[in-house]
């Protein structure tokens, strides 16, 4: 039996996993994968791994992240 790969959309980017690659971090963050990398080249999104040519966003990174987006009132 051969594994297919299952294309990254909403409902399959999932909070468990731990690695998430620019689309499905976008899809996390409710960014659109544009936004995010331009994000990521002008130093103003999360914080990312190179690992060899790829992008990779942890998730402790991406929540981090998001709790310094915190507005306070």
């Amino acid at each position: 039996m051969e594994a297919t790969a299952t294309p990254t959309t909403p409902q399959t980017a999932s909070i468990n996993k731990l690695v998430f690659n620019d689309v499905e971090a976008a899809v996390y963050l409710d960014l659109s994968p544009h936004t995010l990398r331009k994000m990521r080249t002008t130093g103003r999104g999360p914080s990312y791994r190179k690992i060899g040519k790829n992008v990779r966003y942890m998730m402790e990174d991406l929540t981090d992240y998001i709790q310094k987006q915190k507005v306070a009132r």
